[in-house]
């Protein structure tokens, strides 16, 4: 029976997409590159910086990685946005007694969920720096185990929903079921073959399969 989700941030409960094509488009404004489209940043979204910076970009430099974080926090506030049904899925979930929590490879990710409105709908959140101190980013299972310990609920009882690979592995990693969420780059059968336990395409598809669950 599941009683704590999980889930990825980027992608997963918020759509970020708009916020990093901004980003990548500040960089090509003051390199005099070309202006990237949302079609092609979503060509790209979850894959490796290198990769993403040389899709966008053209090529990959650090000094433009750091451009663009110089301009991240802001473009986040502005234009990062929950998805159409991820307040009354979380509400849904929470009167169902589920626990829920947020895992992300982001640093401090509460401080984006602050703004946005949606750490009052969890119990905890995690990143790379916060709660527990530095742990290894995604995939690997430290960040997952470390939660799962100090919320006193067991792999078996535990969903993960990401919308990459790196969140599936992740979650077979730390033996907890991974849900594929099919928002950004990977598809149902993608997340077949990675080993997913189900897939969806809109958070509120949740809301069955922890009924499902719960009668079998």
């Amino acid at each position: 029976m599941i009683k704590l989700a999980v889930f990825d941030h980027d992608m997963t409960i918020v759509d970020s997409s708009y916020a990093i094509m901004a980003g990548f488009n500040y960089v090509a404004e003051h390199e005099g590159l070309p202006l990237v489209s949302h079609e092609l940043t979503m060509k790209y979204i979850a894959t490796p910086i290198p990769t993403f910076c040389e899709g966008l970009l053209g090529d990959y430099r650090p000094e433009w990685i750091k451009l663009y974080r110089s301009q991240s926090k802001r473009l986040e506030q502005e234009l990062i946005r929950p998805y159409p049904d991820t307040v009354s899925t979380l509400k849904r979930l929470r009167e169902m007694g589920l626990k829920l929590a947020v895992l992300s490879n982001r640093e401090f990710p509460s401080k984006v969920l602050e703004h946005t409105g949606l750490d009052i709908y969890f119990d905890a959140i995690v990143g790379a720096e916060e709660p527990y101190g530095k742990l290894p980013y995604k995939p690997d299972p430290a960040m997952m185990n470390a939660l799962m310990e100090h919320m006193n609920i067991s792999p078996a009882e535990t969903v993960y929903v990401g919308d990459a690979d790196l969140d599936i592995v992740t979650a077979l990693s730390a033996h907890v079921r991974g849900i594929g969420i099919t928002k950004a780059n990977f598809t149902h059968e993608d997340f077949r073959l990675l080993g997913a336990w189900k897939s969806i395409d809109n958070l509120s598809e949740l809301i069955g399969i922890v009924e499902q669950d719960a009668i079998c």
